[in-house]
């Protein structure tokens, strides 16, 4: 899974889970330091692509659609660590069960 999103950034990033000890920090920021920099959208806090829409955040999108181009900057490509008592459901969010059975 690690090797895939540095192949293809378009999968948008790995949840890694295991027990203390099993070398998922070590993993991560071993393989930070071989990828390549990236082109994104100066101060942007979603690191937006300045080309592809499908990787852009919402005010990027404006900015696209108002048919003005986007700046770009190369930048390394971010780590982001969390903090140890992070749960799943912090992470990713959960599912709104209402709306789920509501709408489908």
């Amino acid at each position: 899974a690690l090797l895939l999103n540095v192949i293809d950034r378009n999968i948008g990033g790995v949840l890694i889970m295991g027990d203390r000890g099993t070398a998922k920090s070590v993993c991560v920021r071993s393989l930070v330091e071989l990828l390549p920099e990236m082109d994104a959208v100066p101060d942007d806090p979603f690191n937006s692509s300045p080309t592809d829409p499908s990787l852009m955040g919402p005010e990027c999108l404006e900015v696209i659609k108002a048919g003005e181009t986007l700046p770009s900057v190369k930048k390394r490509v971010p780590l982001v660590e969390l903090p140890l008592g992070a749960t799943e459901d912090r992470i990713c969010g959960t599912i709104d069960i209402e709306k789920a059975l509501m709408e489908g």
